[in-house]
């Protein structure tokens, strides 16, 4: 029986993002809000699932599996799940990658206009006889000038050329790698379904669960009522007792009521 693969570590972006995507679910958000601190019960369960990350993997091992097949297939992976290895590039390296292509187009720009210039004014000062010497030197810059266009824009011609062969010499994908690399983009997203619906959401239920009974229950008892201070005897749930003028029966049949000392008496 072989054993399920460990979890690798450049798929730990694709499980974090399986989380993200199980604690944004409609059933745990409407759980969360229940509880008085949503985040630190957020926080509490990204730090449990983090303790248990290679059992939550394990639950969906077999496509994990054929994922990984896939990538080895595919030669490592697609573009989307290939983890990409720049190399660090320093200022003066980017700063020279930006400059040389404005260099090509602007030095034989430059030199063109320098020749045309010197020359120019090299032929007007020769032609006028006027200070043969500042003519002599014009016409030598703008010769040096013209030699300087045409070499730049020789060497610029010759950057364009290696450029476009560089560009010609990268392998395109052709249509069996085009099909791999969906293939592996595809064990992705059934292994990330898989791991949301058997591993994740499964996970949070639990621990939500397991918290939601550790905590301490509500208490149900009521304080016991205070005994009622009233009349209870029968006799005083007649309606004849219900005026506040009520002195005793003798008051109903017109006499005088009888003090109690005297009740007792003539019981006596």
């Amino acid at each position: 029986m072989t054993s399920a693969p460990e979890l690798r570590g450049e798929d730990r972006a694709d499980f974090d993002d399986v989380l993200h995507r199980a604690l944004a679910t409609t059933e745990m958000r409407t759980r969360l809000r229940r509880g008085v601190h949503t985040t630190a019960l957020a926080d509490w369960l990204r730090e449990r699932v983090e303790a248990s990350r290679s059992e939550i993997a394990a639950n969906a091992a077999p496509e994990y599996a054929r994922y990984l097949s896939a990538r080895a297939d595919a030669g490592g992976g697609s573009a989307a799940t290939r983890p990409r290895r720049v190399p660090p590039v320093g200022r003066w390296v980017r700063a020279r990658r930006r400059l040389l292509p404005a260099l090509a187009v602007l030095a034989p720009l430059l030199a063109s206009m320098a020749a045309v210039v010197f020359l120019l004014l090299g032929y007007v000062l020769e032609v006028a006889d006027a200070a043969p010497e500042t003519a002599d030197a014009l016409v030598r810059a703008g010769w040096t000038a013209a030699v300087i266009a045409v070499l730049t824009g020789a060497a610029a011609l010759a950057g364009l050329l290696v450029m476009a062969l560089r560009h010609r010499s990268i392998p395109r994908p052709g249509p069996d790698r085009a099909a791999r690399a969906s293939a592996v983009d595809q064990a992705r997203e059934t292994w990330q379904r898989a791991l949301l619906e058997r591993g994740m959401l499964p996970f949070l239920r639990a621990r939500l669960a397991e918290r939601e009974q550790a905590r301490p229950g509500r208490r149900t008892d009521r304080r016991p009522q205070r005994p009622r201070i009233g009349y209870a005897s029968p006799d005083y749930a007649s309606p004849d007792y219900a005026s506040p003028g009520y002195g005793g029966p003798e008051r109903l049949s017109g006499d005088a009521p009888v003090p109690r000392a005297d009740r007792h008496d003539a019981g006596a």
